[in-house]
């Protein structure tokens, strides 16, 4: 009979993997709704497709590095994590609702940064008040923080680079019939790209609790790869079940997108974040995909991109691994010292 801390970790990591799909839905799908290629059901439909395919495939190259690279504890010894499995629990639930809450709301923000600040909070509090040998690799923290301030600005960069580059074409082809395929076809391979390293990059980070819990480094690859595909039906439940209102927020609410916008945004983002994942770092799509819409936006000048929408996602950014983390380590600490 599976023990009640092991279900609760469980169902806590699944709750992500949810908040991935109702908030992160919109990072690879968002621009091609807002540009009227795809409908919401077909978006949805496409973007479970290929994140079970990027869960599959190399969900494990970021899953590792969190679930046993941030909270470090005694050389030799089990993760600290695994000895105290309840704080893991805790931080996820403690990410969870505040996405869910962003997500009502309509804002982008990223569950990566709530999983990571949920975490140290509690990996602090476990140090602090549970007598386990526990550190917060802050080296490893500083590494992941510093990876997220260049996921947007990466992605900008791309997106207005691809813009600049994709235009001269594109301006050659003069047959309206023709222009409009190579925009629909291009707008949705690089939703499909986004969606692949949303599997990669976002459920890897979303299942590492449950890594962490577990065998630690004793996990094989096929284990991994079958803990990023659990992740992956989470994510297709929350991408079902909540994912309108924040798909609205990118689509339509930064700037206003064309086709041509939408495939350079996507494209600029996905790029973005798969090199990330390559050197095991959980960055956010969300991030990601608002800097490549506002990348592709500033083609037109700065004034086609509203500054009170970035202004707020921004301010929920901040805020994000923040609360996260002060809820979570007060949760943890109430729970150690009741």
């Amino acid at each position: 009979m599976i023990e009640f801390i092991t279900l609760a970790v469980i169902l806590a990591s699944f709750y992500i993997a949810w908040n991935v799909g109702s908030n992160d839905t919109a990072n690879a799908m968002g621009t091609a709704v807002g540009a009227r290629i795809l409908s919401y059901r077909r978006a949805v439909t496409l973007l479970i497709i290929f994140v079970a395919i990027g869960a599959a495939l190399e969900g494990y190259k970021v899953m590792k590095p969190v679930g046993e690279g941030l909270i470090t504890g005694a050389p030799e010894s089990d993760s600290p994590l695994k000895e105290f499995p309840t704080a893991v629990v805790i931080a996820m639930v403690c990410a969870g609702v505040f996405v869910t809450l962003a997500t009502k709301l309509g804002l982008p923000v990223s569950t990566h940064q709530a999983i990571i600040g949920a975490l140290a909070g509690a990996g602090i509090a476990m140090g602090m008040f549970s007598g386990i040998v526990t550190n917060v690799n802050w080296g490893k923290f500083i590494t992941i923080v510093g990876a997220w301030v260049i996921t947007p600005l990466g992605a900008a960069f791309f997106a207005f680079l691809f813009y600049r580059i994709f235009e001269v074409p594109i301006k050659r082809v003069k047959a309206p019939e023709k222009l409009n395929l190579i925009f629909t076809l291009a707008v949705i391979a690089s939703g499909c790209y986004v969606a692949y390293v949303m599997g990669a990059n976002d459920v890897g980070t979303a299942m590492s609790a449950m890594y962490a819990t577990g065998k630690g480094g004793g996990y094989s690859t096929t284990v991994m790869q079958q803990l990023a595909l659990l992740g992956a039906v989470g994510v297709a439940v929350g991408a079902l079940t909540y994912s309108r209102n924040v798909m609205e927020t990118v689509g339509m609410g930064i700037t206003t997108l064309g086709p041509m916008s939408a495939f350079v945004a996507q494209f600029g983002a996905a790029l973005t974040v798969h090199l990330f994942t390559q050197w095991g770092l959980p960055v956010s799509t969300s991030q990601a995909i608002v800097g490549g819409v506002a990348g592709a936006g500033l083609v037109r000048g700065v004034a086609a991109v509203s500054g009170r929408k970035m202004g707020q996602i921004v301010l929920a950014w901040i805020a994000t691994p923040t609360v996260s983390m002060i809820l979570a380590f007060g949760l943890t600490s109430a729970f150690i010292l009741v």
